[in-house]
């Protein structure tokens, strides 16, 4: 007569009900962490940032523009330096003091986180905003310079961009 041996439990079923379970309380706590993100994502406002703090990202810093532009270069020091720059430089350094003077004419009214409002806006966009501002009794603009003073904005916006703008931040206007 055969013994019956008693039925045996292989060690790989074990491994596998193991794995299967491990399997199972992680997707339970996978499902749990999904549901507290949606719940977490559904209490965020529906606005997450004004155009304000967008255009703070990226502003264009009028103080810091016409110190670099005018107070940097008019000292006895720096003066000199111009004798030794190339034609092109110059040029450019020229271009970048019109535009700098244009842009003050919009500072006259308007502080340095308005300004930066026109970096969110298109070529066309800030050409309407200004000859809309023109049109204001005593703005100080005329009329036919607000293609002149869009094109400002534009050659100091791309400025800040060709030099990865790296400048510091600004500081706030009490206005």
């Amino acid at each position: 007569m055969a013994t019956e041996q008693p039925p045996r439990f292989p060690a790989f079923r074990i491994i596998v009900m193991l794995v299967v379970l491990v399997n199972l309380i992680l997707t339970i706590a996978l499902v749990t962490q999904v549901r507290e993100l949606q719940q977490q994502v559904s209490t965020l406002p529906p606005d997450l940032a004004s155009k304000r703090d967008v255009a703070a990202l990226r502003p264009l810093r009028i103080r810091q523009i016409i110190t670099q532009n005018c107070v940097d270069c008019h000292s006895t020091r720096r003066l000199g330096v111009t004798v030794s720059m190339e034609p092109s430089e110059v040029q450019r350094t020229v271009e970048r003091i019109t535009a700098s003077l244009l842009v003050a004419r919009c500072a006259r009214c308007h502080g340095e986180e308005t300004l930066n409002l026109m970096v969110l806006k298109t070529q066309p966009e800030r050409l309407a905003t200004i000859r809309r501002m023109a049109a204001l009794p005593g703005s100080g603009v005329r009329a036919d310079q607000a293609l002149a003073i869009a094109q400002a904005f534009e050659k100091l916006i791309n400025d800040g961009t060709d030099k990865g703008n790296s400048s510091p931040p600004a500081q706030p206007t009490g206005r």
